[in-house]
């Protein structure tokens, strides 16, 4: 079962902490919505590749850092998942698959 360590947006919020500011300020110094950036603070949404870019731009960051964070967050998650780990189990490889179709 994998750990998720940092959040996406515990790590937007490091940053808001570090340089004073909060959702509302920095929505409009990346000219997007508020309600993004909330979300994404309280993990309940995805960091797009278009806020990626713009946060990228606003802390001197690269994008895939954002993004990154965001697939690894999303791969524990998954991990995590009892529905998933039943359903993934019920699916066969497809060179197996593939080899029983030829007999």
């Amino acid at each position: 079962m994998s750990k998720i360590k940092e959040t996406p947006g515990s790590l937007l919020l490091g940053l808001l902490d570090k340089y004073n500011l909060n959702c509302n300020r920095l929505s409009k110094e990346i000219k997007c919505s508020q309600t993004a950036l909330r979300l994404i603070s309280l993990d309940k949404s995805r960091i797009t590749t278009s806020i990626a870019v713009r946060l990228a731009k606003y802390f001197s960051t690269k994008p895939e850092f954002w993004l990154l964070t965001q697939m690894d967050y999303d791969l524990a998650k998954a991990a995590n998942n009892k529905k998933l780990e039943k359903t993934l189990k019920s699916i066969s490889k497809a060179g197996i698959q593939t080899a029983k179709r030829k007999k």
